[in-house]
Order: C-alpha cells, then structure tokens, then sequence
C-alpha cells in the first residue's frame, strides 16, 4: 500500500513538472503573439506584456498591405517545397533505411551502407565544397529543386526508419521471401504499412524542417520567384527598419508608428502559425515514432 502511495506521490510531482515546463514553453510563444497585436507607440513606452493592453492590426495591415501579393506567393512555394521535399526526403530515407535494415544474409552491403551514413553524419567537407557542388555540378540554383534536394536524407530519420523495419517480425518477411515476394513487394506491401508510424514522425519532422528553413534559400536563391516564406518575412523585416529611417515613408505612414518592435513578433506569428496548428494533430506519432525500437516484443 505505501508503494502504491508512493508511486501516485512520484506521479503527482512528474506531472507538476511537466505542467511547469508546458507553462514555461507556451509563455514565449503568448508573449509574441500579445506583442505582435499591440499598438506601436504602447510598446515602446512601455515594454511587452502578456496581454494586448492597446490591441492595434497597424502592424499586420503594414506588412499585408506593402508585401501581401509576395506573401501570398512566398507561401505558395513554401508549401510546394515541403510538400514535394518530404515525398522526397521520406522515400530516399525509406528505401536506404530498408536496405540497412536487412541482415548480410540478405543484403550483404548493410553493414557499409549503416558505416558510410554514419560517417557522413560526423564528418563533411564543408560548406565552401557543398556550394560548388550543388551549384557548380547539379544545377541546384535559383529553382524549386534547390529548396529540397540537398535535404534528401537525414541519417537520425534513417535509424528512426531502420528502428520501424527492425521491428517487423522475420517469420512475416520470411513468409513473403517463401511465396516468392521479391524485395520491392515487401518493401511497399508489409514493411511500409507495418513502419507508419516511424514513416510519419519521420514525414512530420521533414514538414516542419523545410517549412522553417532558411538555410537554402539564403545560399542557393537568388531570383525573388523561388523565395520562401522565411526568407521574405526576413525582408520584409529589413524593409520596415529601411522605412523607419525614411522621412518620406515616415510622412505616408503619420498616422501610426511604424513597426519596429511589433513586426519581429507579427513575423514570427505568420512564420509559425501553420505548424502551431498542425502540430496537436502531430503530437501522438511523435511519441510513437521516437519510441520506436526502444522495446522490442
């Protein structure tokens, strides 16, 4: 009875601790949304607040209005990138994964494909290299291909994916090799919907890296019809620090203060907003997927 008691104590404290964790990971993220719908002027004078004491949309208006057709654009190629990348990225990842997956028996190249994506994760040739060769030999400048090629595979999602397939009984592979399954018909018609779950963390952590990257764009873009999300809200930050120390723009826009303070957080708010909402439907294959592999049954 005192075990019992002890562990409902133990159970009462983690779960204290984590509402305090929860609590302090969600204040930031309240902190810039209260911020980016508060007036200007009232932030200036008086510093952020958790809530909008002088709720205002000047700051939203302000960067729809001047940058609303680019933003529009910026988010469709955003969207496009991360829809087709983590296709990509998922289905190189899941065919390499497969691979290592086997035993020699199987696929006697396992074991160096597992060391040479190992090796590749700890040592590179820098980004110099990495620039020339994208750019120089594979043509991966100011197009769509370039916001993802270079993502093709992650080695963490390999093992992740390499945990699901391992966790596919044998006798069941097995079987299939004895009815004469080749490679490809296991592969797509057990090992794929028996590692969903590893696939979707694996998917999920490739939508959110490519929604929010500014890594490619920054190097390998140049031409504004290939901007991202990222990037433009970027600019369209420097443009409204430019407009602040602009006297003619300054004059235009008399009627409210143009946004300093207020747009860093209206930026963020538009930058995160679609993966704060996709996000609590994320949250179990999450759980799933990074347990995947721990235990074995």
């Amino acid at each position: 009875m005192n075990g019992k008691q002890q562990l409902k104590r133990e159970s009462r404290v983690c779960q204290a601790a984590l509402a305090v964790l929860s609590l302090l990971c969600l204040f930031p993220m309240i902190m810039v949304l209260s911020v980016s719908f508060t007036d200007e002027k009232y932030v200036q004078e008086f510093g952020y607040h958790m809530l909008p004491l002088k709720p205002s949309l000047d700051t939203y208006i302000f960067l729809v209005g001047n940058k609303g057709k680019m933003l529009l654009k910026a988010f469709g190629v955003t969207l496009t990138v991360t829809a087709l990348g983590t296709l990509y990225s998922v289905t190189v990842t899941a065919l390499f994964a497969y691979a290592v997956s086997q035993k020699k028996e199987v696929f006697r190249f396992a074991r160096p494909l597992s060391f040479m994506a190992w090796f590749t994760s700890i040592f590179g040739g820098g980004v110099v290299p990495w620039y020339i060769l994208c750019t120089q030999y594979y043509g991966l400048k100011n197009n769509i291909w370039a916001l993802f090629i270079p993502y093709g595979m992650s080695v963490w999602h390999m093992f992740i994916l390499r945990g699901s397939f391992r966790e596919i009984p044998e006798e069941l592979i097995e079987s299939a090799r004895l009815d004469g399954a080749s490679h490809g018909k296991i592969f797509t018609h057990i090992a794929i919907p028996l590692a969903r779950a590893g696939l979707l963390t694996v998917s999920l952590f490739n939508i959110f890296g490519l929604w929010n990257d500014f890594f490619l764009p920054q190097w390998l873009i140049t031409d504004s019809a290939y901007q991202t999300l990222q990037k433009i809200l970027y600019s369209m930050l420097s443009n409204a620090q430019q407009l602040l120390h602009n006297s003619e723009m300054s004059a235009y826009f008399d009627h409210i203060t143009l946004p300093a303070e207020t747009a860093k957080m209206a930026v963020a708010v538009l930058a995160i907003l679609p993966l704060v909402i996709l996000y609590p439907f994320a949250l179990k294959y999450f759980v799933k997927g990074i347990n995947v592999g721990g235990i074995k049954g």
